[in-house]
């Protein structure tokens, strides 16, 4: 994290103006996971559905090697509506359902619903070293399913934390323009997830078993991203994130119940990170209107899971 820190400020020292005329006002519609650090102007409405394919097929163990697991597959559908306030303040509501498969049993369900708000603390000034500051913070609903879950299927069962989850998302975004025909954007993402304690019963989204009862604390969750978009021309970008996620250890208190063998069940987590990569292409019909596609795919981690992802998103503004 402090390395990818240390290159933004690096790039950002560099003289920001272009040796010729900028040929174009870029537009964007990415990256993939990165937010933006530019608010939504006042009275616009943005509406951005995205389309999640994963696969999950692997474990990172604590000594940082892996291994297979069984297969499973989900697919999210996900809506985020943002909408202007003033100049310096925006809204988004962001809601999600699941489909998941595992060894042909499946299920569908709502997963957690976020209302965040996006405070502009800096604006960007074209050829200079000053980049966009924002600062967003969201809370998360347990709106998803996360308690009382069938045994037979609480691995693919489970669509939410059960926790009331508050983000801090610290973001600097800054377009240079190095090329004349090619401007680039930068974006890092620094945040920091806090969860409120969860009451579980029997199989539940942190493991559980027969007669569990008790009381799970999720872990602190920090994640940093660092993404650039390259534009090709004004309406095909080449994207790219690059993301970092560590979390503290889970506990439990309580009853831990017991397994399909018999044995004590678990509740709690190990702390775990992973570093994943997110390529993506996007094309922007104009200013207001863009689509974008791409994959997102874990490369390292530890006590964390393995995947794959092909994401599929569209952005109007209105």
């Amino acid at each position: 994290m402090k390395f990818k820190i240390f290159i933004l400020i690096l790039l950002l020292s560099i003289p920001c103006y272009n040796f010729a005329q900028r040929a174009y006002e870029p537009w964007y519609t990415g990256p993939l996971i990165a937010s933006s650090g530019s608010n939504l102007d006042k009275g616009l409405v943005n509406i951005q559905p995205y389309l999640y394919f994963r696969n999950t097929f692997g474990e990172y163990n604590k000594a940082w090697g892996h291994h297979s697991t069984p297969s499973t597959f989900t697919f999210k559908a996900e809506i985020d509506f943002q909408a202007g306030i003033s100049r310096w303040l925006d809204f988004t509501f962001v809601a999600q359902s699941f489909y998941k498969k595992k060894e042909k049993k499946e299920t569908f369900a709502v997963g957690d619903i976020g209302a965040k708000f996006g405070i502009q603390l800096l604006r960007e000034k074209d050829f200079t070293a000053i980049p966009y500051i924002r600062l967003t913070i969201q809370e998360v609903f347990p709106t998803g399913r996360y308690n009382n879950l069938d045994p037979n299927k609480h691995v693919i069962e489970s669509t939410g934390s059960g926790s009331f989850e508050t983000v801090f998302n610290f973001i600097v975004m800054k377009t240079v323009y190095w090329f004349e025909n090619h401007p680039i954007s930068f974006r890092l993402n620094a945040s920091y997830t806090y969860s409120t304690d969860v009451t579980v019963k029997n199989f539940n989204t942190y493991g559980g078993g027969f007669g569990t009862r008790g009381t799970v604390s999720p872990g602190d969750v920090y994640a940093g991203i660092f993404a650039f978009e390259y534009s090709l021309n004004q309406k095909w970008v080449l994207a790219m994130d690059t993301v970092y996620v560590y979390a503290k250890k889970t506990t439990f208190r309580g009853t831990p119940g017991v397994d399909f063998n018999g044995t004590t069940a678990s509740s709690a987590q190990s702390s775990s990170n992973q570093t994943s990569l997110a390529p993506a292409i996007e094309y922007n019909v104009n200013a207001n209107f863009g689509v974008l596609a791409g994959v997102h795919f874990s490369i390292r981690g530890n006590n964390s899971t393995k995947f794959k992802s092909a994401i599929i998103s569209a952005t109007y503004t209105f």
